[in-house]
């Protein structure tokens, strides 16, 4: 009989085999126009709107696209 930690740690062993075989997925040419698109880029603008606009909800006082003027709590 194999005792229960035995089992654990096959069972622990398969799911790591499962999960890192599923991993290796190739692109095909005709895939890899979507990875390079520029929307897929990091500092992009539309990235940059966003955190501009994110960065404006969090401050609460702040205007969508004005400069900061207080504190962010309503008081001058």
């Amino acid at each position: 009989m194999i005792s229960l930690k035995k089992h654990i740690k096959l069972l622990l062993i398969v799911l790591g085999l499962i999960i890192t075989s599923s991993c290796k997925t190739a692109l095909k040419p005709y895939e890899r126009i979507y990875v390079n698109d520029p929307e897929m880029q990091m500092g992009t603008t539309i990235c940059n709107n966003f955190e501009h606009y994110v960065q404006s909800i969090r401050e609460g006082a702040t205007s969508i696209g004005g400069t900061k003027g207080s504190g962010g709590c309503g008081c001058n």
